[in-house]
């Protein structure tokens, strides 16, 4: 069973490059085949103007010989990953995909992606381009499952209107959970608008748990969901249910509410911030996730990583190609407008309102967890439904933790 990472990283380490000589890395290539090769990149972004099409547009317009085509399958990490299984399952594998950090040790065991470096020299150059530590984040027993693509974290979003209608100082953002709790209902109050919101999945509840000083999994990768720093960490979690503060939606629907101006506050990725703005009519905060008072904040990063799934061996070099041009400035500089954080060596600079999300990976973050073996997906599965219960009232938060403990175990044996 491989070990999770568990080294925290920051920006000042991440910006120690070894030098630029991977810039430019498409020059005097050569076209994948003499003949137009096309791939499949499978991701779940909508929209035609998202990041991700225009990285693509922006790939076959260089007319390397390979033509990438874009394939929405579904709008989370496990819904793209069923489908890739079901494809591999037919003979009929994705070429690249958008895989999530999370899920690294299942596309090495089930997925069957490539170590990038198995291509040699291409491979390097293309490794080349990404800071040391995001790489080894995707590096399992000792192979590098694909290119750290996208760097994220949990974020505080503020209704900046409905915070100065309500008389709170725009300059005195909660930096703890217990100053969040205690100004939401004066928000509530006066602006009559529900307060907060919090994503029902298993990444917002693993930032209480690191911060409340415990982990999901250990270093060897074994459920440790039930100790007493989690069950700490989940109940401030679930504080503002109890409260009334929170009504637990659907992610989409949370979205759909914050940018209608129907909520004031809501916590989720740091790389929604351009989707967010883009649909609401009001100024938006961005703060760093409020931590817990009296511990010392552990933050976790998310994202996805892209890999080549492609069996052929044309098709593993002309997915190459593509990630090729994925690790250049120019590709990268497009994908920073989603709000991910810069995963390259390349100097680009921080879109306006991501400063938060920066100084976040700046105090230093943790991998989210990584779900190991055949079954980690299966495992990820269980332990969201077992904080869904939680959430929903249908288990308390010790015996629904000791609930997932006991899945996951079972899962992972």
């Amino acid at each position: 069973m491989n070990k999770r990472v568990t080294r925290q990283f920051g920006r000042r380490t991440m910006l120690q490059a070894a030098g630029m000589a991977s810039v430019g890395i498409l020059s005097g290539t050569q076209a994948a085949r003499s003949a137009n090769a096309s791939i499949d990149i499978v991701h779940f972004f909508s929209g035609a103007d998202h990041p991700m099409e225009l990285v693509i547009k922006a790939f076959n317009a260089k007319n390397l010989g390979v033509t990438a085509v874009s394939r929405q399958e579904g709008t989370t990490y496990e819904a793209i990953t069923q489908k890739a299984m079901a494809g591999i399952a037919a003979g009929r594998p994705p070429a690249v995909m958008t895989t999530g950090w999370k899920l690294a040790s299942f596309a090495k065991h089930t997925l069957g992606a490539q170590d990038i470096r198995q291509f040699g020299a291409d491979g390097k150059a293309v490794l080349d381009n990404y800071k040391e530590p995001v790489v080894k984040m995707v590096t399992v027993d000792n192979a590098v499952m694909g290119i750290p693509w996208a760097l994220s974290t949990p974020v505080l979003y503020i209704n900046l209107d409905h915070w100065k209608a309500a008389g709170l100082d725009p300059q005195a953002i909660p930096a703890t959970v217990e100053d969040l709790y205690a100004k939401l209902p004066v928000l509530q109050q006066k602006v009559n608008k529900p307060a907060l919101c919090y994503e029902v999945n298993e990444w917002e509840p693993q930032a209480f748990i690191q911060n409340a000083g415990g982990d999901v999994l250990d270093a060897n990768g074994k459920p440790v969901m039930d100790s007493a720093a989690a069950v700490y960490g989940m109940q401030k979690f679930v504080e503002a249910k109890t409260k009334g503060l929170w009504k637990p939606i659907g992610l989409s629907e949370m979205l759909t509410a914050f940018q209608a101006g129907a909520l004031s506050t809501m916590v989720t990725s740091s790389a929604r911030l351009s989707g967010v703005k883009a649909q609401s009519a009001f100024e938006i905060k961005l703060a760093k996730m409020p931590g817990l008072e009296g511990k010392p904040r552990r933050m976790n990063s998310g994202g996805n990583f892209l890999s080549i799934l492609a069996r052929n061996k044309e098709q593993q070099a002309a997915a190459l190609q593509f990630l090729k041009f994925c690790a250049t400035a120019e590709a990268m500089k497009l994908w920073l407008a989603t709000g991910y954080l810069n995963t390259t060596n390349h100097d680009l600079p921080i879109p306006p309102g991501q400063e938060p999300a920066y100084a976040q990976l700046a105090d230093g973050l943790t991998p989210e967890t990584v779900w190991p073996g055949a079954r980690g997906l299966e495992a990820l599965k269980a332990h969201i439904d077992w904080i869904s219960r939680i959430v929903n009232g249908s288990a308390s938060v010790a015996d629904g933790l000791k609930g997932s403990k006991d899945a996951v175990a079972k899962l992972l044996a």
